[in-house]
């Protein structure tokens, strides 16, 4: 966490999405690297929401509103409306196939890859629709860092993701380290971290 909270602070953030907080282990390096930084967070289990209140206040963050509420339904009225956008995002986001997500998830991740011109696949992962829209909502010149599944470099459900990050990023960066970070898990995971264009011209 103190590893991509460094890498974002690249350009001096002060508006800072983290749409998957969990009980807040972000929380802690951003108060002591960002610390006058405004951060949204999103939490869907209303305990864990309440856990990252409660983290975000022990660690001094004076900007941080926590919402126990779902990610890719606020996205999906953001994206619409154009009003939200982040200089960084933050996060490590849900490991759950398409297949056992609730039928209203599903629908709106199929929309956020219809917005963003994404071709949609129900194989898809429900981390893919939450970096999808994260990275959306990012301004130019923005950055994004993600603990994500070593399959984002291989499977096929996440070939769209790879090509709308390769169009619209001027910097993509994969560290993979080629072992389990974390124990009891069977996932492997890497880092995610990506510089948003700051021009639409601009070469990667």
């Amino acid at each position: 966490a103190t590893f991509l909270v460094r890498w974002v602070r690249h350009n001096n953030p002060t508006d800072i999405l983290e749409p998957s907080c969990g009980d807040g282990v972000f929380f802690k390096p951003l108060a002591d690297l960002i610390p006058a930084a405004h951060v949204t967070g999103f939490e869907i289990d209303p305990a864990e929401a309440k856990k990252a209140s409660r983290a975000a206040r022990q660690a001094g963050l004076r900007e941080a509103g926590i919402r126990s509420d779902d990610f890719l339904g606020w996205a999906v009225a953001a994206l619409q409306d154009g009003s939200a956008h982040f200089d960084a995002v933050l996060g490590n986001p849900p490991f759950i196939r398409y297949q056992y997500l609730p039928p209203l998830f599903q629908a709106r991740a199929e929309t956020i890859f219809s917005a963003l011109g994404c071709k949609f696949t129900k194989h898809t992962n429900a981390w893919v629709p939450f970096i999808l829209a994260s990275f959306a909502l990012l301004r130019p010149g923005g950055r994004l860092a993600m603990v994500v599944p070593a399959e984002i470099i291989h499977v096929t459900h996440a070939q769209s993701l790879r090509s709308h990050l390769g169009a619209n990023a001027s910097r993509l960066v994969v560290i993979d380290p080629e072992e389990l970070w974390f124990e009891g898990t069977l996932q492997g995971a890497v880092l995610l971290m990506v510089e948003k264009k700051a021009h639409p011209d601009e070469h990667a």
